[in-house]
C-alpha cells in the first residue's frame, strides 16, 4: 500500500480521537472522587462474567434472542479488533501478519486466525441485518427508530464487508491474474484460501467482473475499510456507541458486595458544603466519576424502562431518558468542566434537565439496574438528586412534610406516640433488652415501624414472635428504645434525619452489645445490614424468612404440607434485588403448602415492584395507573387464593390492590410467618 498516506491518515484520525477522548476523560476526573480499585481479582472475574461473557444479555430469559444477537456482534467486534491491527499494518508493510508472533504462515495458529476472523465477519454481518430488521420492522417499544441507531449499524456492516471485499479481490488478483500480492502458503497447512470460505465465495462473485474491477475492489476494500473504521471511531465517541469503549471499564468498576454504591455520609457540619450547594447532587460536578462513566456507557437499549414499574404504569420516569437528559447536558458541558472543574451554565439538574415529577416517581426497586447489560447504577443518582432537593431546596412532595414530622417527634412515619411502640406485644411476654443481657439471647427481634404501629402488620409481628417462642428461640426486643431505621428518610433525601435516627439506633444497639438481628422488614434489613456500618453499627442481620427456614431445617419448627391455600409469592425488592434472597421464602412456602408456589410472570430477579419503595409508600400516586394494582393483576392471573410476601410495605400495597380490584372475597395477602405458623399449628 502507501506507508506515507497511511501515516498521514493515522496521525489525523488518532490525533482527532485523542483530543476528544482527553476532553471526555478529563471531565470525569473533575467529578467527585470514588474508590473503585479495591479487590482487583474479583473485578476481573466480574469483567469476564458480565462484560466478555455478556451474562446480562444471554442469561436473561426475556428477549434472549436479541441478547444472543448482540453478544455475537460484541464477540465479533473483539475478534475483528485483532484483525484491525493486522490490516492497518498492511498499509505499511506488505504481509504484515507474517511478522507477528505465532501468526505467520509457518504456524497453524496463523491459518486458524484467518478462518476465525473470516467466519466472524460474516456472522457479525448477519447479526447486523437482524438488528436492522428489528429496528425497522417489528420495532420493539424499548427501541427508538432514529438515524443514529441505523448509521451505527451500517458503519459496523461496512467495516466487515470491506474487509471481505479486500480479501476476495486479493484472491482473484493472485490466483487468476498473476499479481504478486502476499498471501499465506504452506506445505503443511495449504493455501490461505482453504481457510477463508466466505472470501472464496465472494471471490467467485467478483471473478466475472474482470481484472480491472478486482484491482479496484482490492484498493477500495482496503482504503474503504480504513476510512470506515477511522470515521466510525471519531463519530461513535459522540453517540451512544461510545459504550463500545466505556462498557467494559464500567463493568469492571461496578459495585461488588452491594448492588450499587451506598450513599456516603454527607458531612452536615461542613458549612462550605451548605454555602456551595454540595449537599447531594445539583450539578454535573457533584456526580462521582463512576456516575459520569455510567452516563457515557448507556447503550440506550431501553431494557431499563422495559422493566420500570413507573414507566409501565404511564408515569414520567424512564431511566433511559433520564440518562439521555443528563448525558446531553454532560456533552454540552464536558469541555468547560474539563478546563475549569465546573459547569459553565448555571443550570440546575432538577427543574431544567430532570423534571421534579420524574425524580420523585422512582420506587428505587432496582429493576433497571438488574437488567442493565453494562452495570449502570441508576438509583444512587436518583437519591443524590433527591438529597439536594430536600436538604438544600426544601423541595419535596408536600405529603412528606407530615411524614418527616412524625419521624422527628415520635420516630415513626405515622407520628403515633413512641410510647406505644411495644403495645403490639401485649400478652406475649417478650423480654426487653433493658431487662436482659446480650449473652442471654440468641437474637434481637427488630420489629420495625409497621410491625409496631400498623394494625395489619402487628398481626405479622405477633405471628413471628410466636414462631420464635415455639422454636425455643431466646430473643428480646428494644421496645420503646427502637426507632425508625431511617430508610424512608434517606430514600426521600432527608439525610440529616437519617443520620439522627440511624445514629441513635446504633448507639442503642451498641450499648446492649447486640450481635445478631432478625427482622420481618426488608427495608430495615437493608438499612441496618448495609448502611449502619457507616455509623459504626456492625451486625449480623437476617430476614425472618432466612431465620425461620433455619429453624425448620434444625427441626425446631415441625411443619407439614397441610395449607389449603394455593399460593403465589411476591418478591420484595429490598429482599431480592437488594439482598439476593429469593430461595428462603419459596422453600418455606413449598414445605408448608400442598402444591408448589404458583409463580407470577415477573418473579425472582425480574419481580415487579409493589410501588411502596423509595419512600413512595408515603407519597400520593396521582399520575398514570397504580403500580400496586398492576402487580395485583399479575397475582390474580396465577389463580392463587393467597399472595404471600415478606415485607410490610408489600403487604399494604398488595392488600390495597386486591381491594381496588374487588378481589377481597377470593384472594388474601399473608406474610410468610403467618403461613408457616398455620402450617406448624396444623401439623
Amino acid at each position: 500500500m502507501n506507508p506515507w498516506l497511511m501515516t498521514l491518515v493515522m496521525l489525523v484520525a488518532w490525533g482527532a480521537f485523542a483530543l476528544q477522548i482527553t476532553i471526555k476523560l478529563g471531565a470525569l476526573t473533575k467529578m467527585a472522587p470514588e474508590n473503585r480499585l479495591n479487590e482487583i481479582g474479583r473485578r476481573i472475574g466480574r469483567l469476564f462474567k458480565i462484560g466478555f461473557g455478556q451474562q446480562k444479555l444471554i442469561g436473561r430469559s426475556r428477549e434472549r434472542g436479541s441478547g444472543i444477537m448482540h453478544a455475537f456482534i460484541f464477540w465479533g467486534a473483539l475478534l475483528v479488533g485483532v484483525r484491525e491491527f493486522t490490516l492497518m499494518g498492511e498499509g505499511f508493510v506488505n504481509g504484515f501478519q507474517e511478522y507477528l508472533p505465532l501468526l505467520g504462515s509457518d504456524y497453524l495458529l496463523g491459518y486458524v486466525y484467518i478462518m476465525v476472523y473470516n467466519i466472524t465477519e460474516v456472522v457479525v454481518l448477519a447479526m447486523i441485518l437482524v438488528a436492522l430488521f428489528r429496528r425497522i420492522v417489528p420495532k420493539p417499544d424499548r427501541l427508538e427508530l432514529n438515524w443514529e441507531g441505523i448509521y451505527v449499524l451500517l458503519f459496523i456492516g461496512s467495516i466487515m464487508f470491506t474487509d471481505l471485499l479486500f480479501d476476495a479481490a486479493r484472491l482473484n488478483l493472485v490466483e487468476n491474474y498473476g499479481h504478486h500480492l502476499h498471501f499465506f502458503q504452506s506445505s503443511a497447512y495449504g493455501s490461505e484460501w482453504e481457510w477463508a470460505p466466505f472470501s472464496v465465495l465472494l471471490a467467485y462473485v467478483l471473478i466475472g467482473l474482470g481484472e480491472g474491477a478486482n484491482a479496484f475492489f482490492y484498493y477500495f476494500g482496503f482504503w474503504g475499510h480504513v476510512a470506515s473504521m477511522f470515521i466510525f471511531v471519531n463519530l461513535l465517541i459522540h453517540t451512544k456507541q461510545f459504550h463500545e469503549m466505556t462498557a467494559l471499564p464500567n463493568v469492571f468498576f461496578g459495585s461488588l458486595d452491594y448492588p450499587h454504591s451506598i450513599a456516603p455520609l454527607a458531612d452536615l457540619e461542613d458549612e462550605s458544603a451548605w454555602d456551595e450547594g454540595r449537599i447531594g447532587i445539583s450539578k454535573l460536578e457533584h456526580l462521582t466519576w463512576k456516575q459520569g462513566l455510567d452516563l457515557f456507557s448507556c447503550t440506550e437499549c431501553g431494557r431499563c424502562h422495559d422493566v420500570c414499574p413507573t414507566f409501565i404504569t404511564d408515569k414520567p420516569l424512564t431511566l433511559k431518558r433520564f440518562n439521555q437528559s443528563l448525558l446531553y447536558h454532560l456533552r454540552n458541558e464536558e469541555a468547560t468542566l474539563f478546563r475549569t472543574g465546573s459547569t459553565a451554565e448555571d443550570k440546575t439538574l432538577v427543574g431544567e434537565i430532570i423534571r421534579p415529577e420524574t425524580l420523585w416517581a422512582c420506587t428505587t426497586c432496582r429493576a433497571c439496574e438488574e437488567v442493565c447489560p453494562v452495570s449502570i447504577e441508576h438509583v444512587p443518582r436518583v437519591l443524590g438528586l433527591r438529597q439536594n432537593q430536600t436538604m438544600m431546596e426544601e423541595a419535596y412532595p408536600p405529603e412528606m412534610a407530615a411524614t418527616f414530622k412524625g419521624l422527628e417527634r415520635n420516630f415513626n412515619p405515622w407520628g403515633v406516640g413512641f410510647d406505644q411502640r411495644a403495645d403490639w406485644a401485649e400478652g406475649l411476654n417478650i423480654s426487653l433488652m433493658s431487662d436482659t443481657k446480650a449473652e442471654e439471647i440468641d437474637v434481637l427481634m427488630w420489629v420495625g415501624c409497621a410491625g409496631s404501629y400498623d394494625s395489619r402488620n402487628q398481626k405479622i409481628a405477633r405471628a413471628t414472635a410466636t414462631l420464635y417462642q415455639k422454636a425455643g428461640v431466646k430473643f428480646a426486643m428494644l421496645g420503646t428504645e427502637e426507632k425508625c431505621t431511617g430508610d424512608l428518610a434517606r430514600r426521600s433525601g432527608n439525610e440529616m434525619l437519617f443520620q439522627i435516627l440511624a445514629g441513635e439506633n446504633v448507639e442503642t444497639l451498641n450499648k446492649y452489645n447486640i450481635k445478631k438481628i432478625v427482622t420481618a422488614c426488608p427495608h430495615c434489613l437493608n438499612t441496618i445490614k448495609n448502611e449502619y456500618p457507616q455509623l459504626g453499627g456492625e451486625y449480623e442481620v437476617l430476614h425472618h424468612s432466612q431465620f425461620i427456614e433455619k429453624l425448620v431445617e434444625e427441626g425446631r419448627l415441625p411443619i407439614g404440607s397441610n395449607l389449603k391455600d394455593t399460593i403465589t409469592f411476591h418478591d420484595p425488592c429490598y429482599l431480592g434485588r437488594y439482598n439476593q434472597e429469593y430461595e428462603a421464602p419459596r422453600n418455606l412456602l413449598n414445605k408448608s403448602g400442598n402444591e408448589p408456589v404458583r409463580e407470577m410472570k415477573r418473579h425472582g430477579t425480574e419481580s415487579f415492584c409493589c410501588g411502596g419503595g423509595g419512600a413512595r409508600m408515603w407519597m400520593e400516586e396521582t399520575i398514570g395507573s397504580r403500580i400496586n394494582e398492576t402487580r395485583t393483576e399479575e397475582a390474580v392471573s396465577t389463580g392463587a387464593s393467597t399472595v404471600a410476601t415478606g415485607c410490610p410495605f408489600c403487604m399494604t400495597m398488595i392488600s390495597d390492590g386486591i381491594a381496588a380490584k374487588g378481589r377481597r372475597e377470593s384472594m388474601q395477602v399473608k406474610d410468610l410467618a403467618e403461613l408457616v405458623l398455620e402450617a406448624v399449628e396444623g401439623n
